[in-house]
């Protein structure tokens, strides 16, 4: 009877053993290089903010991060590529457009589906939005912009960069009934230079991207669209304060995980990027960039995409579409 209970309890502990190994497997994760692709170009904040996270991850993981830019179709071609990779030891650093704008405005079928290809796990910035307008048009709030079209309607230039900028200033000018005409750009430096030499008058970005208009005193910040004041601008009001509640936006860089990736695993990671926006060195160095920590649950991530989500498809329908493709 010994030998049979013997026997019975090492198949049990075998069985418990084999029952166990995936877990303990997956909370040994990464056990190799990790890849972190980001649609944005090297040395854009965007791209600065993911290394920055990927340089205390590798430190937490004894193992190499290393960062991938994959650049184009205004995000599509990074997350397409991040896809399409299938690796269980990559992860994608974006921002929100490619998944929360381009599924409604793209006008090609895009090579991923937000909502099933990407798991979020935690935001680690949110971007500083605004709308600037060029220095010597001489106004310095929203209420003096809103005079100074109406007095001349059809004459003044706006533009914005791709994603929720567009959108937001779109809403805008409707909204308001002001008669402004749109210039495309492919980049954004002409844009710049057209805001700082007043040829476009009005202009929707990150804060970060404007500094060197801003640093040449070429033009003005007049309306924060994030939800608190940026600490760069703190005496521009934020969309809310200026009456304008619709404008205001999370506007956010985080990282996803693959369709396949392990709850645990996602989790976890989730736990030490909050851990290292926590560090007292980070907030600084990401205040320089125009940027503010804010980590999350992968619970509380998702809620703020859908959100998002949410907020596009009001507007679109509101605007009648994007500018440009009508």
């Amino acid at each position: 009877m010994r030998h049979i209970l013997a026997a019975a309890l090492g198949v049990s502990l075998v069985a418990a053993m084999g029952a166990v190994a995936p877990a303990s497997a997956q909370s040994q994760w990464p056990t190799r290089t990790v890849k972190v692709i980001t649609p944005q170009p090297p040395g854009s904040g965007i791209d600065l903010s993911c290394r920055l996270y990927a340089e205390k991850l590798s430190q937490r993981w004894g193992q190499a991060v290393i960062i991938e830019n994959r650049v184009g179709g205004d995000g599509s071609i990074g997350v397409g590529a991040f896809v399409s990779a299938a690796d269980d030891h990559a992860l994608l650093c974006s921002f929100g457009a490619p998944i929360t704008v381009l599924p409604f405005t793209s006008q090609s079928k895009l090579p991923y589906d937000p909502a099933t290809d990407l798991k979020p796990i935690s935001p680690i910035v949110d971007f500083v939005q605004v709308f600037a307008v060029s220095q010597s048009m001489g106004v310095d709030n929203v209420g003096a912009l809103m005079k100074a079209a109406r007095a001349e309607p059809g004459k003044l230039n706006w533009s914005a960069t791709q994603g929720v900028p567009i959108l937001l200033m779109s809403s805008f000018l409707r909204g308001a009934g002001l008669d402004l005409a749109y210039v495309p750009y492919s980049t954004l430096a002409p844009a710049l230079q057209d805001l700082a030499q007043s040829r476009i008058q009005l202009f929707a970005t990150s804060y970060a991207s404007l500094s060197p208009v801003l640093e040449s005193n070429q033009a003005r910040i007049i309306l924060v669209l994030n939800r608190e004041r940026a600490p760069q601008a703190p005496d521009v009001p934020t969309a809310a304060e200026a009456g304008l509640p619709h404008l205001t936006i999370v506007s956010f860089n985080g990282f996803f995980g693959g369709r396949s990736m392990p709850e645990d695993v996602r989790e976890r990671v989730a736990r030490e990027i909050q851990a290292i926006g926590a560090e007292p060195d980070v907030a600084p160095r990401l205040q320089k960039l125009g940027m503010a920590v804010r980590t999350s649950s992968p619970a509380a991530f998702t809620q703020v995409i859908e959100e998002q989500r949410a907020t596009v498809q009001s507007i679109l329908k509101a605007t009648g579409g994007m500018p440009g493709q009508k």
